[in-house]
C-alpha cells in the first residue's frame, strides 16, 4: 500500500475509533425507490448495527423530521419532487449548520456536486458508483470534518474576542490615561505660575487637590481594567452576601472620596436584610453607579435615592435596585451605548467611563441586568434612574 493509501487508512481507522461506540443516525432524503433500496442494502452491509437509517422522499418531510429528531449526517438528493438543484441544499442549510450533509448526484451532475461542496455540503457521492466502502468513508469523513470545522469556528470566535479585548484595553489607555496625564500636566503648570506669588497659596492648594484627584482617577482606571480582565479570563464564584453591608460601605467610600460635595443618599427598602447570590464585586457596582451620579451632576446638592424592591421573573426571585439621581441625565441616543464600552467588538465609547463596562460584566456574571431610564419620564435633563436586577439568595 502506498503512503497516501496508508494515510487514508489511518484517518479512517481514527474516525472508526471515535464513532464505533455510538449509533450513527442517518437521514436519507431521496425519492428514487431504487436508490433508497441500494442505500439500505449498503448500510446493512457495512453497518454491523452501528447505523440507523431513516428516509423521506421529499424535502419538506425531510426538514420536518430533522426538526423533530437528532441526526448525525444527512444524505441528500438534489433532485426532489418539491425542490431542485442547489436550492435544495440551501434550503436545508438554513435549518441546520451542525449536521454534515452528503449530496447525491447523477454522473453528469459533478459540476453541481462540486458547487454543493462550495456551498456547504461536506461531500458528494455519484449515483451508480457508490459502494459500501465509499459510503462508509464519506459518512465518517463528513462527520469528522464537520466537527473540525466547528472547533475551528469556536477557536476563531475565541481569538476574535481576545483581539477585541486587547484593542479595547489599548483604546482605554490611549484615551483615558491621556486625559488624566493632561489634567496633571495642566495642574503642574498652574502651580509653576503661582509659585512666585505668596498670595496664591490657596490656589496652589486647590490645584494640588485636582492633581491628587487625577492620580486617584488613574489608579481607579487601572484597577477597573484589572478587574474586567479577570472577569474575561476566569469563571466567577458566587455565594450568599448581605446586600446592605456592601451598600453602606459604598456610600461611606463615596462621601469620603467627594468630601467637597454635598451628597444626600436616601434608601427605601421593604426589608432590613437581603441576601444576594453574588460576591464582593457587588461593591464595585454600587460605587461606580454612585460615583457617576456625583461626577455628572452640576447641582450644589447631589441627591441619590436608592429604591429597593422584590420581583419575580421567569420563576426567579430578584432584587430590583434603582439608583435615582438629580444629575444632568442621559439622552435616549446614548442610553444603550453607555453599557457597550468593552462589549462592542473593541470599539470605544466615551461618556460615563469604564465603570459601566465593569458594572455590566459583573451583573452578567450574576445573571443579572442593568438599564437606565429617565428620573422624570420624558425629560432626561432631570436626572437618571439606573435599574439593576440581581438574583436573590433564598
Amino acid at each position: 500500500m502506498d503512503q497516501i493509501g496508508k494515510k487514508q487508512m489511518r484517518s479512517l481507522n481514527m474516525s472508526v475509533d471515535i464513532l464505533n461506540k455510538q449509533i450513527i443516525n442517518i437521514l436519507l432524503i431521496e425519492d428514487n425507490p431504487g436508490d433508497i433500496r441500494l442505500i439500505q442494502e449498503l448500510i446493512k452491509e457495512i453497518g454491523n448495527g452501528q447505523f440507523n437509517l431513516l428516509f423521506k422522499d421529499n424535502l419538506a418531510d425531510g426538514m420536518q423530521i430533522h426538526n423533530e429528531e437528532i441526526f448525525d449526517v444527512i444524505l441528500l438528493d438534489l433532485s426532489l419532487p418539491d425542490s431542485e438543484g442547489l436550492q435544495t441544499l440551501e434550503r436545508i442549510l438554513t435549518k441546520t449548520s451542525d449536521v454534515p450533509i452528503i449530496v447525491f448526484t447523477e454522473t453528469d451532475d459533478q459540476i453541481l456536486a462540486i458547487e454543493s461542496v462550495k456551498s456547504g455540503a461536506q461531500d458528494y457521492l455519484i449515483k451508480g458508483k457508490v459502494n459500501g466502502i465509499l459510503l462508509e468513508r464519506s459518512i465518517f469523513y463528513s462527520i469528522e470534518r464537520q466537527n473540525i470545522m466547528k472547533k475551528i469556528k469556536q477557536s476563531e470566535k475565541k481569538y476574535r474576542l481576545a483581539f477585541h479585548r486587547a484593542s479595547f484595553y489599548k483604546d482605554i489607555l490611549a484615551h483615558d490615561m491621556n486625559n488624566i496625564l493632561q489634567g496633571i500636566m495642566s495642574g503642574t503648570q498652574l502651580i509653576s505660575m503661582h509659585m512666585s506669588n505668596t498670595d496664591s497659596q490657596e490656589k496652589i492648594s486647590n490645584v494640588s487637590e485636582i492633581i491628587t484627584s487625577q492620580i486617584m482617577r488613574g489608579a481607579r482606571l487601572i484597577n477597573n481594567v484589572r478587574k474586567i480582565s479577570q472577569l474575561d479570563e476566569s469563571s466567577v464564584f458566587l455565594y450568599s452576601i448581605e446586600f446592605f453591608h456592601y451598600l453602606k460601605k459604598s456610600i461611606e467610600n463615596l462621601k469620603s472620596a467627594f468630601q467637597q460635595r454635598i451628597i444626600n443618599v436616601d434608601i427605601s427598602s421593604p426589608k432590613k436584610e437581603i441576601l444576594l447570590n453574588a460576591n464582593e464585586l457587588i461593591q464595585e457596582v454600587f460605587e461606580n453607579l454612585m460615583i457617576n451620579a456625583v461626577k455628572h451632576n452640576h447641582n450644589d446638592e447631589i441627591e441619590i435615592q436608592i429604591k429597593i424592591s422584590e420581583i419575580k421573573e421567569n420563576f426567579e426571585n430578584l432584587i430590583k435596585v434603582e439608583f435615582i439621581d438629580n444629575g444632568y441625565g442621559i439622552d435616549d441616543s446614548r442610553k444603550k451605548k453607555i453599557f457597550l464600552r468593552g462589549n462592542n467588538g473593541g470599539k470605544y465609547f466615551s461618556g460615563m467611563g469604564l465603570g459601566l463596562s465593569l458594572v455590566t460584566k459583573i451583573l452578567e456574571s450574576y445573571n443579572g441586568k442593568i438599564w437606565v431610564e429617565d428620573r422624570v419620564d420624558g425629560d432626561y435633563t432631570k436626572g437618571s434612574n439606573f435599574i439593576l436586577l440581581i438574583p436573590e439568595m433564598i
